[in-house]
C-alpha cells in the first residue's frame, strides 16, 4: 500500500480514537520512531570505518582544522 494511503488511513483512525487511546497510540508511535533512530545509530556506530572517520573529524575540530561552511560554499 502506498505511503500516502497508509497516512490517510492512520489519520482516519486517529480521529476516531478517544483521548486515552490516542495517548497510547502516540506512545507506541514514539517507541517505533525511537527504535528506528536507535537502529540507525547502532548501525553507524558498528561500522569501524565510520567511527574512525568521526574520531578524526572530532580531533580536527578540537585543534581548529575545520573551515566555516560560509567560507567554502559557492552558492550551494
Amino acid at each position: 500500500m502506498p505511503k500516502t494511503d497508509l497516512k490517510q488511513q492512520a489519520v482516519m483512525l486517529i480521529e476516531q480514537l478517544p483521548t486515552e487511546k490516542l495517548s497510547a497510540a502516540i506512545d507506541y508511535l514514539t517507541y517505533l520512531y525511537d527504535k528506528e533512530a536507535w537502529n540507525a545509530t547502532h548501525e553507524l556506530t558498528s561500522n569501524a570505518e565510520i567511527m574512525k572517520s568521526l574520531e578524526l573529524a572530532e580531533a580536527d575540530e578540537k585543534v581548529g582544522r575545520l573551515k566555516n561552511w560560509n567560507d567554502v560554499r559557492h552558492d550551494v
